[in-house]
């Protein structure tokens, strides 16, 4: 089936603006004011410089079923992603300034949640963004579920093209209704392995469904704990505790726990590769006080963030 040529560049920057909207994530943990949100991801993009993205997991646009995926390599502060051998989207680190003057994200979001839960700040957010050019009409629904710290943040979204139409001279593609998921890790990244004080990392996991017969837009969340081995200078990693983020919504549902263990860790970095099952992960701050990273498994794409 042939694919579309377009290239989106996007920010990993949300303009927080006033509440509204339907809630997104349960609140589980203490309320936390948009004034006070909006302050601490400006502080945190102030000193990102290092950015995690995952492969893009496509949802069945039809019967078949086939799962296309949008293989992601990343280098320091920029990612791109091709679907089918083409550029389809790139995602750079950007300050506020940047993202606001961009174009990209011309209508702030509506917060449907802000609140702070095991020592991490988490919000739900839904935007619609408008791409026009000579050849693109996009409009895209995103629903996202972000979670920040002090030197790091991290997050998923779930999208969905509401309408779509690519101009290919004579022919012309349509591809409204076509669902897609990615996750997001981003932070001041140490570059070292830690050497000392505590070897357990706790916090928050959020993520979404990307199963074939789920409709993108299903969010999750859960509890983090990840321990580090400063012998063996490898870490254990566990998401536990998971669950549909709208049971009144979506039907409460508890999901098995994801454990990955022994994965080395080499300047402050580790991961499977993007092998199946696939988790990157790195430290960030200048005393390794938070660790944060990516991941898909079980039909589930996210991220976590975790503070010790």
């Amino acid at each position: 089936m042939k694919r579309f040529r377009i290239l989106m560049v996007m920010g990993l920057v949300l303009v927080l603006s006033g509440c509204g909207g339907n809630v997104l994530l349960p609140m589980m943990g203490e309320p936390l004011d948009v004034e006070t949100a909006r302050s601490e991801r400006s502080a945190v993009q102030s000193l990102q410089d290092s950015l995690l993205v995952s492969d893009l997991v496509f949802a069945p646009s039809d019967d078949s079923g086939q799962r296309i995926r949008g293989h992601t390599s990343c280098g320091r502060t920029t990612c791109l992603s091709n679907v089918l051998g083409q550029a389809y989207l790139r995602v750079r680190l950007s300050t506020r300034t940047d993202a606001e003057s961009s174009g990209f994200f011309a209508g702030e979001p509506i917060i449907s949640a802000l609140e702070r839960y095991r020592g991490v700040s988490l919000g739900a957010f839904f935007r619609t963004d408008t791409l026009r050019t000579e050849y693109v009409e996009v409009d895209t629904d995103m629903l996202s579920y972000e979670g920040w710290m002090q030197y790091s943040m991290f997050g998923a979204e779930l999208n969905t093209i509401t309408h779509g139409i690519i101009n290919y001279g004579d022919y012309q593609q349509v591809i409204t209704g076509e669902r897609y998921g990615l996750a997001h890790s981003s932070g001041m990244a140490t570059d070292t392995n830690p050497v000392d004080g505590s070897a357990t990392w706790t916090g928050v996991v959020i993520g979404g469904r990307i199963s074939q017969s789920a409709s993108v837009g299903i969010g999750v969340r859960g509890h983090a704990t990840l321990a580090y081995d400063f012998m063996n200078e490898n870490i254990d990693v566990f998401l536990t505790n998971i669950q549909n983020s709208r049971p009144e919504v979506d039907g409460r549902q508890i999901y098995p726990n994801m454990t990955w263990q022994n994965l080395p860790v080499r300047d402050g970095r580790f991961g499977a590769d993007f092998d199946d099952p696939t988790l990157e992960g790195r430290f960030y701050g200048p005393n390794h006080e938070e660790v944060g990273g990516i991941f898909e498994r079980n039909q589930i794409i996210g991220a976590f963030g975790a503070k010790r």
